[in-house]
């Protein structure tokens, strides 16, 4: 159940390989996000809203991307493994990405709260942000001034 629920979420996650229009075109990959105190479940139900949200936006375009799943998986990597800027860089290339979007999901008592960290393919450029919220739903419900947030501080 795990394993399928993991391949659901990677197919879902890899809709999220976009189109950055407003900074040239860029490509971005949605790497799973990661659980911590939290189910998978909710990692990967928080990701899909992410990527979705990200298309939304207008500032990128959905893409299907089940290869970027796939090669984290090839690879035995974790979202952690690439906050590694040197492994980023990597994995951003073998992807076709010019960012990646890696983050993690977490519970602190009865607080929920997500990291989020755009990486580019250079080492030098990234983006992080933070929110945190009385419970998931409130979490869920912060993702598009996140998502803002994020690609604001990365055009900057």
């Amino acid at each position: 159940m795990r394993r399928r629920a993991a391949i659901v979420a990677a197919a879902v996650l890899c809709s999220a390989v976009c189109t950055w229009a407003e900074a040239g075109a860029h490509v971005v990959a949605v790497v799973p996000f990661e659980a911590a105190g939290v189910s998978q479940e909710d990692a990967d139900a928080f990701t899909a809203r992410f990527a979705e949200t990200l298309a939304a936006g207008g500032t990128v375009s959905a893409a299907d991307n089940r290869a970027v799943g796939a090669l984290l998986a090839r690879q035995g990597l974790a979202a952690s493994d690439l906050m590694d800027a040197e492994r980023a860089s990597s994995f951003a290339a073998e992807s076709g990405a010019d960012f990646l979007v890696v983050g993690k999901l977490f519970a602190l008592g009865n607080m929920a709260g997500a990291f989020v960290t755009m990486i580019g393919g250079n080492p030098a450029a990234a983006s992080v942000a933070v929110r945190q919220a009385e419970s998931m739903d409130a979490l869920m419900t912060a993702v598009p001034g996140l998502c803002a947030e994020l690609l604001g501080n990365a055009a900057e």
